[in-house]
């Protein structure tokens, strides 16, 4: 009975979630797709290949989940006075899941997303743009729900 009941638990997802079993596909808009896909895509996929999602294998509609990523940044501005003035950049990462059947606006705003925030001194850093990627990431799959952009703070991300 003890070995039965182990493997039962061995063999049962722990925290089955909304999202377990869904399969997905990856939007990325045509301005994307002109080089900014090799920075946006690894770190979206290193997030994906450890979840509880499948990748879509066929071609054509099917899939339950449409991942999407956007990102920006602002001009900057001066923050602070004296020695302590900076100019610092904000920098925000939008990582979505919608179903397949929401039809995602030019914009790139999804059903349900966390957009990452980070203030930088340098808004071209792709280490920095590669960790707010991977945070919205993992912090869209264990919060999902079926709409609404929430926000997470991203100066986890900064680098010196």
């Amino acid at each position: 009975m003890r070995t039965l009941l182990a493997l039962l638990l061995l063999t049962t997802p722990a925290l089955a979630g909304p999202l377990t079993g869904k399969s997905y596909i990856i939007e990325i808009s045509s301005t994307q797709f002109s080089g900014l896909d090799r920075y946006l895509l690894p770190p979206l996929m290193d997030v994906l290949d450890r979840s509880d999602l499948t990748p879509h294998t066929t071609l054509g509609p099917g899939a339950d989940i449409v991942v999407n990523v956007t990102w920006g940044s602002d001009v900057g501005r001066w923050v602070g006075a004296g020695d302590a003035k900076a100019w610092l950049y904000t920098v925000t990462v939008t990582v979505g899941l919608s179903p397949e059947a929401y039809q995602i606006p030019y914009d790139g705003t999804p059903a349900f997303g966390i957009r990452a925030t980070l203030e930088t001194p340098n808004g071209d850093r792709q280490d920095e743009m590669a960790c707010l990627i991977r945070l919205a990431a993992r912090t869209a799959l264990v919060n999902y729900r079926p709409q609404g952009i929430l926000k997470t703070d991203g100066q986890s991300c900064l680098r010196r």
